[in-house]
């Protein structure tokens, strides 16, 4: 088969012959200028963010019909001039063999009828130069050209010029993309997303990565940007076990409706498929935690997301996360006002949990059937028939032989061997609760009794009057005189006889 592009004479060619041997000669020249340009162009991968974005979709301008010559053309004569292809050259961007006037690069000589078919079919006149496909597991449909000759490089470049860099024919990497991939855009964006800077994420062409993802897959690809997320995800103590999988399990990768890009709430997104026993208890719970409000941030407002230095994934340690809250009045779901605990906590005798910083020993994070969030039963009010059921939270760290034996000496406050918590609490009608003699967090009194408590529920703060000595102490409270205890016996002189002997 003969090789048109290179025909051999015996004669002396004639003119038009001479002139498509110099335009071949002018091919070769701009191959030569056109790996140039390549090596430069092939130097960024990346199109910058524009300055401004534009609002719609550029069109893209077809070449206007150039005329065809009526006569003999001259072999100096070029493919752009101001009557033939002139916007080639008035562009931005112009492709190499363009700029160097070396048309036979791309283009055969002409058929007749002033037609310049392409020196290879399809892609392959691309590809001569630039080799950017098939040697990466997945590619971007667009490289592939169709049996109908449809799609192919030209879908996204101008293989002439154009005024965006790479030759694309949209006026940004937003609006070419958007040609093909239409994404609602939400209240929340993903930032190279916003910027329509889709090449921060996805190679153009091909990669190995699912999604023509850039630097890996999964967690992998978004340390490529978030890498503190990475040595932090490392280095911790305490990490969710949902950062093992894909961050794409939580966050959208381009826009959502939730903050933090979330696909779902973060109550749902929590809660949906992983912490499902949660969801049920909070469900069903007749008293809910405040903090799990949406609107105050649901699980994010005790848990971070991802990592921490603290059980649980808790932001702070637990009683330092409780007072970001309880520092001050708060409003309880029931109408109630939950006092600020600030003071409380500067007393000098505080409950053992309180004192460790464990709120969670006696109280539920999340939710309870219990009042005030409590983990078991606890009676609210100054008085109660004893039942052992409704101490269950006292005694879940108490023996309940200390009220339930009326002589013993495992507690302190007893007179000898008589139990004064016994004879407190262990009675069929009127006996007193905890919360009638202790502050369940602290005091300033040995042992968190209460200096003043509420008498019956009532306005009157009911003073204790305490004190304590060596072996036992004295109270005179509202409701009887003056006692003292002893835990020790005193033996007291027996009295004088009087008269006689």
């Amino acid at each position: 088969m003969i090789d048109t592009r290179a025909p051999i004479f015996t004669a002396k060619p004639p003119d038009y012959v001479r002139g498509a041997t110099l335009r071949s000669l002018r091919a070769v020249l701009g191959l030569v200028s056109l790996c140039l340009v390549l090596a430069f162009v092939t130097a960024c991968s990346r199109d910058p963010a524009p300055a401004t974005q534009p609002t719609t979709q550029a069109a893209v301008v077809a070449v206007p019909p150039a005329p065809k010559p009526t006569g003999k053309l001259p072999e100096s004569a070029s493919c752009v001039t101001a009557e033939c292809h002139a916007r080639f050259k008035n562009d931005r961007q112009i492709h190499g063999p363009v700029a160097t006037g070396s048309c036979m690069s791309c283009h055969q000589p002409d058929r007749g009828n002033h037609t310049y078919p392409l020196a290879r079919d399809g892609n392959a006149t691309c590809n001569f130069c630039h080799a950017v496909t098939g040697t990466k597991k997945v590619q971007h449909a667009s490289v592939h050209q169709q049996h109908d000759g449809k799609g192919g490089c030209t879908t996204c470049h101008d293989p002439h010029s154009a005024q965006t860099k790479f030759l694309l024919v949209s006026l940004s990497t937003e609006s070419l993309c958007a040609k093909c991939h239409t994404l609602p855009l939400k209240k929340h964006a993903h930032e190279p997303f916003a910027a329509g800077q889709c090449t921060v994420c996805h190679e153009s062409h091909q990669s190995d990565n699912r999604k023509l993802l850039r630097s890996g897959e999964g967690a992998d690809h978004c340390f490529g940007c978030h890498g503190d997320r990475k040595k932090l995800l490392a280095t911790s103590p305490h990490v969710h076990k949902a950062t093992a999988g894909k961050c794409d399990m939580c966050h959208g990768a381009h826009t959502t409706d939730h903050p933090r890009q979330l696909v779902k709430s973060v109550s749902d997104t929590c809660m949906g498929s992983c912490h499902a026993d949660m969801k049920k208890q909070i469900a069903t719970a007749p008293r809910v935690h405040g903090a799990l409000d949406e609107s105050a941030g649901s699980c994010a407002s005790c848990h971070d997301a991802h990592y921490s230095q603290h059980a649980k994934v808790l932001k702070k340690r637990e009683d330092q996360l409780c007072m970001t809250c309880h520092d001050k009045p708060q409003k309880a779901p029931d109408g109630r006002t939950i006092a600020a605990m600030t003071n409380v906590l500067k007393s000098k005798n505080l409950h053992g949990p309180v004192k460790s910083g464990d709120c969670g020993e006696c109280h539920q994070p999340h939710a309870s059937t219990q009042r005030h969030l409590l983990k078991a039963e606890f009676p609210e009010t100054f008085y109660a028939s004893f039942d052992e059921k409704i101490y269950a939270l006292c005694f879940r760290c108490h023996d309940s032989a200390v009220v339930k034996n009326e002589k013993s000496v495992q507690t302190n406050f007893r007179d000898g061997e008589r139990n004064l918590h016994f004879v407190h609490v262990n009675r069929s009608e009127r006996g007193r609760t905890c919360k009638t003699c202790h502050d369940m967090h602290g005091s300033d009194l040995p042992n968190h009794m209460a200096e003043k408590v509420p008498f019956e529920g009532s306005k009157w703060a009911m003073p204790m009057n305490y004190e304590v000595n060596a072996s036992g102490g004295t109270c005179t409270p509202g409701c009887h005189e003056e006692k003292s205890y002893q835990r020790k016996k005193v033996d007291l002189p027996a009295p004088a006889k009087r008269g006689g002997s």
